[in-house]
């Protein structure tokens, strides 16, 4: 699943960074996160997507920018080594 994910934002920076030059409202940005971590936010003409990334748990949303559909992955490393994982879309 993280495969997937960074694929598919590996996919959207290159989309945003050839939009980017006919339009504003394309974004690619990484935040570091007080505490540890890093968000990645991503904004092309049709898809918006948001990455955060702390220790070994991370989380994935991807919303197309019409509102017609949306991915939301969590994945979460509990305290004994298991991870939990999510997966919404609609």
């Amino acid at each position: 699943m993280h495969g997937e994910v960074s694929e598919r934002l590996k996919e959207l920076r290159q989309i945003a960074q050839k939009e980017a030059n006919n339009s504003d409202s394309c974004n690619n940005e990484t935040v570091q996160i007080q505490g540890g971590g890093e968000l990645h936010y991503v904004n092309t003409k049709n898809t918006r997507a948001y990455y955060l990334n702390h220790e070994e748990s991370w989380l994935y949303l991807e919303r197309e920018n019409d509102g017609t559909s949306g991915t939301l992955f969590i994945v979460r490393r509990l305290p004994d080594g298991r991870l939990v994982t999510k997966r919404m879309q609609n």
